[in-house]
């Protein structure tokens, strides 16, 4: 066995590999700051405790994989960062975008097991999948969402069900050109936005109201009949689309308090980065003005890919908190020209974006 127990050992070796934190680091409590650290790095499993005895065969290897990310590690003091917004299909590896995210100091991530176009097909066994995992391995560090195919007819009893299952959330793809196939303010829409009043559960919703006619109009009469409802509208309510158009997203925050955005760019980073060097000081001047009510989220699709190993989940979600953090970033995402400038928020600022924006919507 090893001469030290877990918590004694994690301390002397984080800071021995100048990795020094304190209490202060950490956006929520926790009783052991290095033990809570390796969790979130994925170096131990969650059941570990501080005086636990471990084998120098264990020590050995939480040290190898420690220094395996000791150069990725961002240090910036806000640790337990809430993911807000990314997809999982079955297969994916929780495991590989866990350790990614730990780096950035993300300690849980809210996961939404949608499907293929045009009906969200396949999403019942991306859900199974999820919740396996879920209860398995993860615990509290995975927010489960569900998701439907908004022109089922049983559609409102399918989140029932999946709220006794452990879905914390709903995620309605319908609003997306894709999957477009039932008015969200339809009748059978009606009685989901019931349930999800019932149970107090949010709705992430992706609403592309820039480019499909009468959406703006159709969510603007769900937010105004639900008002004891929280709904998070994705990707800057999608007014970031063939131009800036935050002054849309601006009037549906203003109408609705039950409303929150989220900041994720998704599969459109590229798209995005082009709005954004358009007129970067506007929207970071929208984000500080609408500080109360953004989420973080980068709107990663995790599903069974060689492609999104380790290294590709790490770039990609550096993209996002970079662009929050740094002045000036790299991301090797849709351009030749891979320098970007940020929007170097203050800490207050991101503090709420990561953290006390994410509790007030999950209800912690």
């Amino acid at each position: 066995m090893h001469p030290q127990n877990l918590g004694e050992y994690l301390q002397d070796l984080f800071v021995s590999n100048e990795v020094v934190l304190n209490e202060d680091d950490f956006l929520e409590p926790v009783d052991d700051i290095y033990l809570a650290y390796a969790k979130m790095l994925g170096l131990i499993p969650s059941s570990y405790q501080s005086d636990d005895r471990i084998t120098e065969k264990t020590a050995k290897q939480i040290s190898d994989d420690l220094l395996a990310v000791r150069d990725k590690l961002l240090l910036d003091g806000l640790y337990g960062k809430i993911d807000m917004h990314e997809h999982f299909r079955k297969n994916g590896s929780i495991d590989t975008f866990l350790k990614a995210a730990g780096c950035f100091g993300i300690s849980k991530v809210v996961f939404v097991p949608t499907g293929s176009s045009p009906d969200n097909k396949g999403y019942e066994a991306h859900w199974e999948s999820l919740m396996e995992q879920v209860k398995e391995s993860y615990g509290d560090r995975i927010i489960p969402f569900c998701t439907i195919d908004e022109a089922d007819s049983n559609a409102a009893e399918l989140v029932e069900q999946y709220i006794q299952e452990g879905a914390v959330g709903l995620k309605l793809i319908g609003g997306h050109p894709d999957f477009y196939d039932e008015p969200l303010n339809s009748e059978n829409m009606y009685k989901v936005y019931q349930v999800a009043a019932k149970y107090d559960i949010p709705v992430l919703l992706h609403g592309s109201i820039m480019t499909i006619e009468g959406l703006k109009e159709q969510l603007e009469q769900v937010y105004s009949d639900f008002p004891e409802v929280t709904f998070i509208h994705a990707h800057y309510s999608s007014t970031i689309m063939s131009g800036i158009n935050l002054d849309v997203c601006a009037e549906l925050l203003d109408k609705h308090p039950n409303l929150y955005i989220d900041l994720s760019m998704g599969g459109g980073i590229a798209r995005y980065h082009k709005y954004l060097k358009q007129d970067m000081a506007k929207i970071k001047d929208f984000v500080i003005a609408y500080q109360d009510r953004i989420l973080f989220g980068s709107d990663i699709i995790l599903g069974l890919s060689e492609t999104k190993d380790f290294n590709w989940l790490y770039e990609r979600i550096k993209c996002d908190i970079y662009l929050h953090q740094k002045t000036e970033y790299t991301c090797e995402f849709g351009e030749s020209d891979w320098e970007h400038k940020g929007f170097n928020l203050d800490k207050e600022v991101l503090r709420k974006l990561y953290y006390e924006n994410p509790k007030k919507v999950l209800g912690f």
